[in-house]
């Protein structure tokens, strides 16, 4: 079974939602184990910084377990996700994710059985459809969890107000896949 942990964006925030998302993200990683960052959809440059404090959240929320903490290479992307007893991708650009993932059609494959997490960007693209707050469409992912996603839902940021409401746009995409939607900060389990 896969876990999958999809959260609503703006994961900097110091918050007890983020604080929990975090924790979940460990929980089921042994002592010892592996948690690869990605940063692909990352496109201001703050990468380090953003680095450093996933780092300490992951670590923070993990308690007493060492873990192994490593950002993603576009070289060894795949080798690293087979080592990686949880993966997270952080949100920024989803076009620019999207299309980096697309480049390793083995993905969904080598996820299997993992902790999978993704905020914003990141949980789009794991998506079948998603509704994105920022271009206000919707976009198709990569349909590894069946299921329709809205992201930044009712945000109160400038860059994702909403001009119609997505879940009702949403109504117009498979209705037999599950609707997710999450509020800046939310965040949500799915075992599949």
């Amino acid at each position: 079974m896969t876990k999958f942990i999809l959260h609503g964006g703006f994961t900097s925030a110091d918050n007890e939602h983020n604080r929990t998302f975090y924790r979940e993200m460990t929980t089921g990683v042994p002592d010892g184990g592996n948690v690869l960052l990605v940063y692909f959809a990352v496109t201001d440059g703050k990468l380090e910084e953003k680095f450093e404090q996933d780092k300490g959240r992951i670590l923070a929320g993990a308690g007493d377990k060492s873990l192994n903490i490593q950002v993603a290479t576009r070289e060894n992307f795949i080798e690293e996700v087979k080592a990686a007893d949880a993966v997270y991708m952080r949100g920024g650009s989803t076009e620019t994710l999207l299309t980096t993932l697309k480049e390793y059609p083995d993905f969904k494959e080598v996820i299997t059985g993992k902790i999978i997490s993704g905020s914003s960007a990141g949980a789009y693209v794991l998506s079948t459809h998603y509704y994105s707050s920022s271009n206000h469409k919707v976009g198709v992912g990569l349909a590894i969890l069946p299921a329709r996603v809205i992201c930044h839902y009712q945000s109160e940021h400038r860059d994702f107000q909403e001009r119609e409401d997505p879940i009702r746009v949403m109504e117009g995409y498979p209705n037999e896949l599950d609707l997710i939607v999450l509020k800046d900060h939310e965040w949500k389990a799915v075992i599949r």
